[in-house]
């Protein structure tokens, strides 16, 4: 027991050897000097391998940008007649901003040349006069209207003249305000893909029909399809769907047939039994339907309605085929002269589906008439008119979605904003920039193309997947993740640290290391 006391002793007056206190500094500043180093290390690599990557937007040139655009109209005056087209440029102008209304952020102009050489182009427009007893407009089906002025006066024939560019100019200018057809209208695409469909609705119990749909869609679309290429393209399909099931709306009798009524079509429309999937997931689907009733419902027509067919808003159409004196179980193919009428009506609902306007410049006083284009189904005044609807559209979608991506990127810290993001913006903006300079120089094809690679980068970089893939990561669940980790062992160690750097304090040096059993005597 005394050697124990003994060794006991020794050991303790060792704590009171200057080389044992300066090795137990030594370790303990070496154990502070380490922690430090590791946390000055660490923490900027934790940082750097845990923040969320955001590339730069051009956050200050897309708030700049405008809604406004200029959009010029040429019309070249083709007549012996004598005409000022200085005169008449400057009264159709300010015939234009006299309508023109304050909310709308498009501006039309107009400029009138004397004929020369005309370009083969949209927005340029010759207008050719003659004299005549009565005043009239024929709009033909390319860019030629011709003018009959009854005026002898020359300066009131500017007058005349000028009156019609305003009419034509304002039109457009007007159906932009309104938004004329926009509810039926689909939203432009760069594709639609249509699908044409023969649904029979009772094939047990009545007849078998098909149709001669190749021919007839080559015939009737292909025309007006290559016509609206430089726009969009139309990726047409066929189809012949048997309907097995019950009738999507029970008809009305009425005489030796039945009837539907207004209020039935939406119900007709939206049957869940007719299997209509597009088999392009991207494109929008444009979808009309060829309906054979069955036997015993024929013939079958849509009240109030002089074709028997009715349009979907932004979905599609449908027409009524009857097939009178068919008998059950025989089988009828309807020939392309049968389908000749269907597909009339078709292309003048695609005409509508696709924002197509069907009216011409009401000019008081005037008779306006205008050539239908029975080729191709769409004539260069209405393609072009079309061309700048979409072109302005586009314009502001591009603006609007890109300022409205830089305010969600700014309202959240958390976003993921990857360089393929960047570069999409930066190419939405390089397009919107350049289409100023297209439409001063007269090339509004130009322009539309570029309004539309703006609004496709722009909605590109809006709806990117990468945007939202730390967005369930919140500083809040970072915080309730590493708490219960980092918190034991932060407490313990910082109160080391505070205890070490204490006992290295000058004031703690000075005083002798006392041993614990010296302490409590």
């Amino acid at each position: 027991m005394a050697a124990l006391r003994d060794r006991i002793r020794t050991l303790l007056g060792r704590r009171s050897d200057p080389k044992t206190i300066i090795s137990v500094q030594n370790d303990r500043r070496l154990v502070v000097t380490s922690i430090l180093f590791l946390l000055l290390l660490g923490l900027p690599l934790w940082w750097t391998t845990t923040r969320v990557y955001r590339a730069e937007l051009p956050a200050t040139e897309i708030s700049q940008f405008a809604l406004d655009q200029v959009v010029p109209f040429t019309f070249y005056i083709d007549t012996p007649m004598t005409v000022t087209v200085e005169n008449i440029e400057r009264m159709a102008q300010k015939l234009i901003d006299k309508q023109r209304t304050h909310d709308l952020r498009v501006r039309y102009t107009a400029q009138v040349r004397h004929k020369t050489e005309v370009p083969d182009a949209p927005g340029h427009y010759t207008l050719r006069l003659r004299e005549a007893a009565v005043g009239a407009v024929d709009f033909g089906v390319d860019r030629v209207a011709h003018v009959s002025v009854s005026e002898a006066d020359s300066k009131k024939r500017d007058a005349a003249v000028a009156k019609l560019v305003a009419d034509i100019v304002a039109k457009e200018e007007r159906e932009l305000r309104e938004k004329k057809g926009a509810r039926r209208a689909l939203k432009y695409a760069p594709e639609y893909s249509v699908t044409f469909t023969l649904l029979n609705e009772d094939p047990v119990g009545g007849a078998a029909v098909s149709w001669d749909i190749e021919q007839a869609a080559d015939i009737f679309v292909r025309p007006f399809a290559d016509t609206l290429r430089p726009l969009a393209k139309l990726a047409v399909s066929t189809q012949i769907l048997h309907h097995a099931g019950p009738p999507p709306v029970t008809p009305l009798a009425h005489d030796n047939g039945t009837y539907l009524t207004p209020d039935m079509l939406p119900h007709f429309a939206n049957s869940p039994w007719w299997n209509l999937a597009s088999t392009d997931p991207i494109a929008p689907t444009i979808s009309f339907i060829l309906y054979v009733p069955a036997l015993r419902s024929q013939p079958l027509r849509i009240e109030g309605s002089s074709t028997n067919a009715f349009v979907v808003s932004q979905w599609g159409g449908i027409a009524i085929a009857n097939l009178p004196g068919t008998e059950v179980g025989a089988s009828v193919v309807i020939s392309r002269d049968e389908l000749q009428k269907y597909f009339g009506i078709f292309i003048a609902q695609l005409r509508e589906l696709v924002g197509i306007r069907n009216d011409t410049p009401l000019i008081p006083g005037t008779r306006v008439s205008l050539q239908r284009a029975t080729a191709t189904g769409i004539s260069s005044w209405e393609l072009d008119a079309l061309m700048r609807q979409w072109m302005v559209a586009n314009h502001q979608t591009a603006i609007t979605t890109l300022q409205s991506l830089v305010r969600l990127v700014e309202s959240m810290e958390n976003m993921v904003v990857m360089d393929e993001i960047k570069v999409q913006v930066d190419q939405s903006l390089s397009a919107l920039r350049s289409i100023p300079q297209a439409l001063s120089s007269g090339n509004q094809l130009l322009a539309f193309e570029l309004a539309a690679n703006a609004s496709y980068f722009a909605e590109g970089a809006f709806f990117d997947p990468s945007m939202v893939s730390l967005l369930y990561f919140p500083d809040q669940h970072k915080y309730a993740i590493y708490l219960p980790f980092f918190l034991p062992v932060t407490i313990p160690l910082l109160a080391a640290i505070k205890k070490a750097i204490r006992r290295d304090s000058p004031q703690n040096d000075s005083k002798p290391d006392v041993p614990d059993d010296k302490k409590n005597e």
